[in-house]
């Protein structure tokens, strides 16, 4: 019997070929890489439209805000300007207030020198003034016994004196300034029509608490019949000019009367005290006080603008 051969089946290896796996798969990269670098370049070409777009945005925004500004800085120029334009006046108009001011005061301490010379050249009377008060005093002394409002021998003559002076010097100084007729006896400079205001005969007292003064109730009652007497001596001593006759630009009467008693004294003492510089006889003189200026409403005016224009730059 013939014998079999078995065959034995061994496997078999067989060598694949792996090129050209590789090769789609460098074809599927390229292709990869070329579809990211299309992705890419759309993106770049995008991100520059875009940054174009949005420098373009920017470039019109900027020269939006420099135009703003330009026309701020140009308002602003303008204010500075409408400042300094306003400084310049009100610094006009207080140099112009301050002039009349001290014109005012040059005036009243003019005024007050001559009379007080002139009653000691002529008169031989010694008063005192206060030119910063507008004030000439007369020590009650000379004029009223204590407690009493009857003149002290003598007294009646100083006033009498006091009115020939008045006379020749308060004619210079009032009326209305257009209609007033100067007086032979005003001198250039005294001549100032319509400047003085008003005089006040003004009666003062100590405080000390009245002693068998039955007239009088209290030094006020006592300061102001002393005040009465003396503008009715003063009033009717007056023959060339009379006093009484005197007018200040508003046509009004200068002078008047007041009692203070023993509330405005020269010298305060806080319990009764026999002061005699307390009790006294002022004459007080008011000459008419400067006009403001009548462009201060165009300077409030002006900062009122300023002060819009400003918030508006807010």
């Amino acid at each position: 019997m013939a014998q079999r051969i078995r065959e034995t089946r061994t496997p078999q290896y067989v060598a694949l070929d792996y090129s050209i796996s590789i090769s789609d798969v460098m074809s599927a990269l390229l292709f990869v890489f070329i579809v990211i670098l299309i992705m890419f370049s759309f993106n770049m070409s995008t991100s520059e439209s875009d940054f174009r777009e949005e420098y373009q945005q920017a470039a019109k925004e900027r020269e939006r805000l420099e135009e703003i500004n330009a026309e701020k800085e140009e308002k602003l120029k303008k204010l500075k300007t409408s400042v300094a334009e306003l400084r310049e006046l009100a610094s006009n108009l207080k140099h112009d207030f301050d002039l009349q001011q001290a014109r005012t005061a040059q005036l009243l301490y003019q005024l007050l020198t001559d009379i007080q010379q002139e009653l000691i050249s002529k008169e031989n009377l010694r008063v005192h003034i206060d030119p910063n008060l507008g004030i000439l005093r007369l020590p009650n002394e000379i004029l009223f016994p204590l407690g009493s409002a009857q003149f002290a021998p003598g007294g009646e003559e100083i006033l009498e004196k006091l009115a020939r002076v008045l006379e020749h010097h308060l004619p210079c100084y009032t009326g209305k300034v257009d209609e007033a007729s100067r007086p032979s006896f005003c001198l250039d400079r005294q001549w100032n029509p319509g400047t003085l205001d008003a005089v006040f005969i003004e009666g003062h007292t100590d405080n000390m608490p009245l002693v068998n003064a039955k007239s009088f109730s209290n030094n006020l009652h006592l300061s102001g019949m002393r005040a009465i007497r003396t503008y009715e001596t003063l009033m009717a001593a007056s023959i060339q000019a009379p006093l009484m006759e005197l007018r200040n630009r508003k046509g009004q009467t200068v002078f008047g009367i007041s009692g203070y008693g023993e509330y405005r004294p020269v010298v305060g003492h806080a319990t009764p005290t026999p002061e005699p510089a307390n009790r006294r006889i002022d004459v007080r003189f008011f000459l008419v006080n400067p006009k403001p200026p009548e462009a201060i409403p165009q300077v409030f005016e002006g900062l009122d603008r300023l002060t819009e224009k400003l918030g508006e730059l807010k």
